[in-house]
């Protein structure tokens, strides 16, 4: 199957929806087409600063749809594009004036060992714990987490969400295994949680010494 593809600095999964702002004038004429014509084009990641050729393009990608999108006066565009099915791609057809390529969709493997069902819970706590923690930092109230209960859904939601570099992404994109992209995911979220207690423990000396009347340093007699 050939379909468009919109190289770009981010890591997409399927079952995600984003905010992109279309100001290239040739991805302007993709998806606008894509528009007229219901169809789904590809978000494939390429590094920040890389030169837009076949070799900086990673292979493999999720095809997204429009969902929504506002027409701007001068012919840019925001929409929402929303994450439907992981694929390889096959080769690449064209780039003129946009990309293209031949591609071949993919699943993850068929799962249903105990050991899905334990890095599953064992991701949600950690999840919830993170996010309760981020919020405690950010001082603000925590919004109800809604949390899918397949624990395919669920890795990609947490895989997108997750404050690291997109090359980790991508390599969570790539696996086929939800029982190992959940478990690398409880490794990020360990790691996280433990960043987010250390700083809220900092945050919390550092208000104690602003409470002290000498800076903290010991009172002078007199």
């Amino acid at each position: 199957m050939e379909i468009p593809i919109f190289p770009l600095p981010l890591v997409m999964f399927p079952h995600v929806i984003i905010p992109l702002h279309i100001f290239e004038e040739r991805y302007r004429l993709m998806i606008n087409r894509c528009i007229e014509t219901s169809e789904t084009f590809g978000i494939v990641f390429i590094p920040a600063g890389s030169t837009e050729d076949e070799t900086a393009i990673r292979r493999v990608g999720v095809s997204s749809k429009v969902i929504q999108f506002d027409r701007l006066e001068d012919g840019r565009l925001n929409i929402m594009a929303a994450g439907e099915k992981r694929f390889h791609v096959r080769r690449f057809t064209g780039n003129s004036p946009f990309w293209k390529a031949e591609v071949e969709f993919f699943d993850d493997d068929h799962e249903s060992s105990d050991e899905l069902q334990e890095s599953y819970t064992e991701t949600v706590r950690l999840y919830r714990e993170a996010s309760t923690l981020a919020a405690k930092l950010r001082g603000v109230a925590l919004d109800e987490i809604r949390i899918s209960e397949s624990p395919e859904l669920l890795s990609y939601m947490v895989s997108y969400v997750l404050g690291v570099e997109p090359e980790p992404k991508q390599e969570l994109l790539e696996m086929t295994s939800t029982t190992g992209r959940l478990k690398s995911l409880a490794v990020y979220l360990e790691d996280a949680v433990q960043r987010l207690n250390g700083q809220i423990a900092r945050d919390q000396i550092s208000e104690k010494v602003k409470g002290n009347g000498h800076l903290g340093l010991p009172g002078k007699k007199t």
